[in-house]
């Protein structure tokens, strides 16, 4: 009889917290202190954080982009067809830091006559992998300098 007894009360802990006890004036109170204590250490916390210094291994710079471009794929066209320009652009800026190129189909002819088309770039900067696209009729910027 007391297994069941204990069994029964644990099971009753168990339970979630119904509505009605929700409702009750001391558990908004307890739920509202322990959201406000919760938040009062994290804030703390985070003005501990910020103040302080931080140290050269803890934060390393992000690398900067260097050396020339270096186009690793470059597709004209839609997402269902398209036309491979690698070559065409990478003749025309492989080895500059900064370069400009209007977008149309002499790249690779028209992949998809009346539709709108988008060159898709890979190009390499130093040790850096980057990406730019424009539309057709558009100028794409490839740089290698930020």
């Amino acid at each position: 009889m007391k297994t069941s007894a204990l069994a029964a009360c644990l099971a009753f802990l168990a339970l979630p917290a119904t509505a009605q006890d929700r409702d009750s004036g001391d558990y908004r109170e307890g739920y509202r202190r322990g959201y406000d204590d919760g938040f009062a250490s994290g804030y703390r916390k985070g003005l501990a954080e910020s103040s302080r210094p931080a140290s050269p291994a803890a934060a390393p710079a992000p690398p900067r982009p260097t050396g020339p471009i270096t186009v690793s794929t470059a597709y004209y066209g839609t997402s269902s067809k398209s036309c491979d320009a690698t070559r065409w652009l990478a003749r025309r800026v492989n080895g500059r830091r900064t370069a400009s190129v209007q977008v149309n189909n002499e790249m690779c002819g028209d992949p998809a006559r009346g539709d709108r088309k988008e060159l898709e770039v890979t190009f390499i900067c130093g040790s850096i992998a980057k990406t730019a696209s424009a539309y057709e009729h558009r100028t794409l910027y490839l740089d290698c300098t930020n």
